[in-house]
C-alpha cells in the first residue's frame, strides 16, 4: 500500500517513439516527488504470429529462431526502460506481461492500486482503429483510474 502523498503511476511502454514521448511527457509535466512508476510492457510476438502455419510446421527451427529473436528484442526494450527510470531518477519497476496489451495494462493498474495510467497513441485513423483495435482506446474505456493519453505531434 502506498504511503500518503505517494502515487503509483502505470506507464504503458512498447518501445515505440509514441510510448517514449508519453514517458517523457509524464516526467516533464506530471511527475511528483515520491511517485512510484510501473512500466508495463506487453511482449507481442509479431514475427511469429505473421508466419504461415504450413511453413512453421515444416521448419521447427524457424519457430525457435523467431522466439529467440523476439526474446532478444524484449530484453533490449527492458534494458532501455530500465535506463529511462535510472536516467530520470524515478523509483519504479518494469512488469512484463503477455496477452492483450489493453487488458493487461488495466489489470496491472487495478492490482497495483494505481493513481493514473499514462500511455501514448499512434493516432490510427477511424478505419484502422476499428480493424486493428487501439490499446489506448481500450485503456481509456476500461480503466478504473484516470488515463492520460499523450499524442505526439507529427
Amino acid at each position: 500500500m502506498s504511503s500518503p502523498g505517494t502515487r503509483t503511476i502505470v506507464i504503458a511502454m512498447d518501445g515505440s517513439d509514441h510510448a517514449d514521448y508519453a514517458f517523457k511527457w509524464y516526467v516533464k509535466n506530471a511527475y511528483k516527488d515520491g511517485d512510484k512508476v510501473i512500466i508495463v510492457f506487453c511482449a507481442e510476438y509479431n514475427q511469429l504470429a505473421n508466419q504461415p502455419l504450413t511453413l512453421m510446421s515444416v521448419d521447427k527451427s524457424l519457430i525457435t529462431n523467431l522466439i529467440d529473436g523476439e526474446e532478444d528484442r524484449v530484453k533490449k526494450l527492458a534494458a532501455k526502460f530500465e535506463e529511462l527510470v535510472l536516467k530520470f531518477k524515478i523509483e519504479g519497476k518494469i512488469v512484463r506481461v503477455n496477452g492483450e496489451p489493453g487488458h493487461a495494462i488495466v489489470k496491472i493498474a487495478t492490482d497495483e492500486k494505481a493513481s493514473m495510467i499514462v500511455t501514448g497513441t499512434r493516432g490510427l485513423g477511424n478505419i484502422r482503429r476499428k480493424l486493428l483495435g487501439s490499446v489506448s482506446e481500450y485503456v481509456l474505456h476500461h480503466s478504473p483510474v484516470p488515463v492520460m493519453v499523450c499524442r505526439q505531434k507529427e
